[in-house]
């Protein structure tokens, strides 16, 4: 079939479109894959002294969804595109941008990020109160402006008050620890003239007998009055000194 002579432009405009289609598909990828070379990105963010580290900072790629937090000692770690833009941020410091260099040869890069800091000054706030004369007057009375510093401590020092205060509150662990020592000790001490004391427990040791001086006057008034005699010398004595029975 011939083709009419006013078809000719239509058909060679339609040729070059197709021709230009594989070039353009062949030059692309080629673009494309020297643009998505990948780099794991890592470091440590400082303060501006560069020795103490800043606990969760923020390390994200800009115009991305993309990034990660730094740890308690400050070190991040992020896989990232050569040219990509990466922005540290924190609180009470001022952001720092980084553009990540190309033509790095290995796999893993490392940069350390020192944050400036960032100072806030906030105007001063006046707060008044908005009373009514009645508890201004009120209020004002109850302050005791001719109250001296001697009259405060005896009543904080009240007896009363110190005993409640006392009976309210528990013992501690040093105040505990201390009173069963007092108590082992007082049981050692005492524990040679015992015979059921407990050293470890909860009851408390009676002092001996040996070494208190009632305890000895009372023994030996009991001695003179034969209180600790025998009973059959006892019996004895008695017989002695009764009458004899004659009645036969």
């Amino acid at each position: 079939m011939k083709l009419k002579p006013s078809y000719y432009p239509f058909v060679l405009l339609c040729f070059v479109a197709l021709s230009a289609i594989p070039v353009y598909a062949q030059k692309q990828p080629a673009a494309k894959s020297a643009d998505s070379k990948l780099v794991q990105l890592s470091g440590v963010v400082t303060a501006p002294n560069g020795v103490s580290a800043i606990p969760y900072a923020t390390v994200r790629l800009i115009h991305t969804f993309r990034g990660t937090i730094a740890g308690t000692d400050g070190f991040y770690s992020l896989v990232v595109n050569e040219k990509d833009t990466v922005e540290y941020q924190a609180l009470g410091f001022k952001a720092v941008r980084f553009v990540i260099p190309t033509g790095i040869t290995n796999q893993e890069f490392n940069h350390n990020t020192s944050l400036p800091r960032d100072t806030f000054t906030i105007a001063p706030t006046n707060i008044y109160a908005n009373l009514t004369p009645e508890e201004f007057r009120r209020i004002f009375l109850s302050l005791h402006p001719n109250e001296d510093l001697t009259e405060k401590a005896k009543k904080n020092l009240d007896q009363q008050t110190m005993r409640q205060l006392y009976e309210s509150l528990a013992r501690d662990g040093q105040e505990s620890q201390l009173y069963q020592l007092q108590q082992i000790a007082s049981s050692a001490y005492y524990a040679g003239g015992q015979t059921n004391y407990n050293l470890l427990g909860n009851g408390i040791a009676v002092p001996s007998s040996l070494l208190n001086p009632f305890a000895w006057a009372q023994f030996i008034k009991s001695i003179k009055e034969g209180k600790y005699k025998k009973k059959d010398d006892k019996k004895k004595k008695d017989q002695q000194a009764s009458p004899p029975n004659f009645d036969y």
